[in-house]
């Protein structure tokens, strides 16, 4: 009986082992899996983030050009409402 028994045992004891080594492999790989996915996402909010930046730097460079031709624009209508005035009085139209 003791020649059925020892054999029993051992391949439980070796099960046992087998498992418990399987399973700290599986949970280290399962937390490695976890961080590749984090830095994954990282990466993602990071191409998001760099793309609105550059997004914003092209709207505010459009919008500082804009300014400029305004104040050009409203420089000029300045100068030719002088100009205006100029010649109605040259006219006697004041």
């Amino acid at each position: 009986m003791l020649e059925y028994i020892l054999p029993f045992i051992g391949t439980i004891v070796t099960a046992l082992v087998t498992w418990f080594f399987a399973r700290r492999k599986t949970n280290a790989e399962a937390k490695m899996a976890e961080i590749d996915a984090e830095v994954k996402a990282a990466e993602f909010y990071k191409s998001l983030l760099d793309d609105a930046m550059k997004r914003l730097e092209n709207a505010i460079t459009t919008i500082n050009n804009q300014d400029a031709k305004i104040q050009m624009l409203l420089s000029e209508i300045e100068h030719l409402t002088d100009e205006l005035k100029k010649f109605k009085q040259l006219n006697g139209k004041i």
